[in-house]
């Protein structure tokens, strides 16, 4: 492949690094009638950027660019963080001050440039320069977003546990790179792909190691326990339209850090890491809701509900990938459906405190809300619709996520030595799910049916009501007809089978069943719909 060629297969990255780079420009001419051009043109490079993913399609998995794999999971989060950046940048288009306004929309283009990256990392230094890429941006965001001496506090905050969690993720992948002796993830040989970091159930010390730190460098970036205790004071001092990105970007990114690197090895991990996802899984979701139960500010409510939800997708993770399955089935295609649907229901519940003003402050707490269904019902029911999602209750996509997350848990075949774990796992996720709905349900009672106790101003202009409505409609929709979504994710699953099928029409088969075995150990996760118990090899 040629220089031009990676160039085209890298259009949607360049978009949006080129479109960051003009809206810095932008940013320091400083005049006030360049500064309202800088909104629509971020608005527009995340449309092309989007429209060149699908002109371009699912890459084919062939050799790429040097550090980078472009295959299915690369198109599905394409389309997952350029959609939900769409809404990102309409619910931010009025929040910084004119004079700010180039650095605050070119973070958030950076922002999503290291998500892309992310899913396409092939390399665990470019993966780590990728993840940094999606989190450095944002400690810039959270001090941008307001003149408020909490939004500083916050971002000084996040910086340094920030800070701490990439130096804990870096000494990690040097544990991993120091137990493989490359820092590649996968090489296409032959047609078949060899992963570099599939040492097997029985990894040795430092391959464990490095698979640990690098989950506590990620745990901060997706909010579980115990590295979410930063969550509820830097959502509640940053301005809502940057908290609505903050419960998204960084777990979405964090999320596909860790499907790539289990996926590399192979899902054979140790009992000690399924025990230590499982015990981080119970304890995020738990810890989430019942921290939520005690606040009333609306923001730390669903700062504490993003830890939960973080909880409910660690379900999926520990489920892992099925052959051919749906999300029903398939734990990781649950946990890609579950993080798109919660990035527009998060997201459309932060557009409404950005969308009107109380009292002459941000629309923040229980009392801010009160009220607000009598003065724009529209916005109400949009938050609504975002909350009941949040919540899981039909009609809405959320009530969908959170079934596949839990059905591909209790689907587990019944000779699986982690099956029974996994299904009480999936009850401790089905009541936390009731007892959030405590905490949702006061929120939508506060619009509903409390009287108004400050009067409510509307803010933010019409990109702010159509980022809110856009967020809440797909929820209502996807619940009809979730089909296209779904298939999407399962066909991000199975990205290994997929890429190297169309780079060779049939793989090359050797006599010897081990030699084959160890050729294609990437494809195990998808060979067979029941894979072996944790500490033995999958099923052949």
């Amino acid at each position: 492949m040629n220089v031009e060629a990676y160039l085209v297969s890298l259009g949607p990255e360049l978009i949006l690094l080129i479109g960051a780079c003009l809206a810095l420009i932008v940013g320091v001419i400083r005049t006030p009638r360049q500064m309202q051009w800088v909104s629509p043109l971020a608005l527009v490079v995340v449309l092309a950027a989007l429209l060149a993913t699908w002109r371009l399609g699912v890459p084919d998995g062939s050799n790429g660019p040097p550090g980078l794999w472009l295959t299915s999971l690369t198109f599905y989060t394409r389309c997952i963080a350029l959609g939900i950046g769409l809404l990102i940048v309409l619910v931010n288009w009025h929040q910084p001050v004119a004079e700010e306004r180039g650095e605050y929309m070119a973070m958030i283009l950076f922002s999503l440039l290291g998500v892309l990256l992310t899913a396409s990392a092939n390399d665990l230094l470019v993966l780590f320069f990728a993840i940094e890429l999606v989190s450095v941006p944002t400690y810039v965001l959270i001090a941008l977003s307001r003149e408020d001496s909490r939004a500083s506090e916050a971002a000084v905050k996040y910086f340094f546990l920030g800070a701490m969690s990439a130096a804990i993720l870096a000494y990690g992948l040097s544990f991993l790179y120091g137990a493989a002796g490359t820092t590649t993830l996968y090489v296409l040989s032959e047609g078949a792909a060899v992963s570099r970091l599939a040492f097997g159930a029985q990894m040795g010390s430092h391959a464990l190691i490095g698979l640990l730190l690098v989950f506590v460098g990620l745990a901060f970036k997706v909010a579980a326990v115990p590295l979410h205790v930063y969550a509820a004071d830097v959502y509640e001092g940053a301005a809502s339209p940057v908290t609505g990105l903050l419960g998204f970007v960084p777990k979405f990114a964090g999320f596909v850090a860790l499907v790539k690197i289990f996926g590399a090895c192979n899902w054979e991990l140790p009992n000690t890491v399924y025990w230590m996802l499982w015990v981080v899984a119970a304890a995020t979701m738990t810890a989430g809701n019942v921290l939520a139960l005690l606040q009333k500010n609306v923001k730390r409510i669903l700062a504490y509900s993003s830890i939960a939800h973080t909880g409910y997708m660690l379900i999926g993770l520990l489920v892992g990938p099925v052959a051919g399955q749906g999300p029903m089935r398939d734990g990781v295609a649950a946990l890609f459906f579950y993080v798109a649907v919660y990035g527009a229901m998060n997201l459309g519940a932060f557009a409404l405190f950005a969308a009107f003003r109380t009292g002459g402050r941000p629309m923040e707490t229980l009392d801010d809300l009160a009220g607000i269904a009598a003065r724009a019902p529209l916005s109400a029911l949009a938050l609504a619709i975002c909350v009941f999602s949040l919540m899981g209750l039909p009609p809405t996509a959320g009530f969908l996520g959170k079934l596949y997350i839990f059905s591909s848990a209790f689907s587990l075949d019944e000779s699986h030595a982690f099956c029974g774990p996994l299904i009480v796992l999936a009850v401790i996720g089905v009541l936390n799910a009731a007892i959030g709905a405590a905490y949702y349900l006061r929120i939508v009672a506060a619009a509903y049916i409390r009287d108004e106790v400050d009067e409510s101003v509307p803010t933010g202009g019409g990109p702010v009501r159509w980022g809110l409505a856009l967020c809440s409609i797909p929820m209502i929709v996807l619940f009809a007809w979730p089909g296209g979504l779904v298939n999407q994710a399962r066909n991000a699953t199975t990205v290994l089978h997929d890429s190297i099928r169309s780079v060779h029409a049939q793989l090359t088969t050797t006599t010897d069943a081990t030699e084959h075995q160890h050729q294609t150990a990437a494809f195990r996760p998808h060979q067979a719909p029941r894979r072996g118990a944790p500490g033995e090899p999958a099923a052949p």
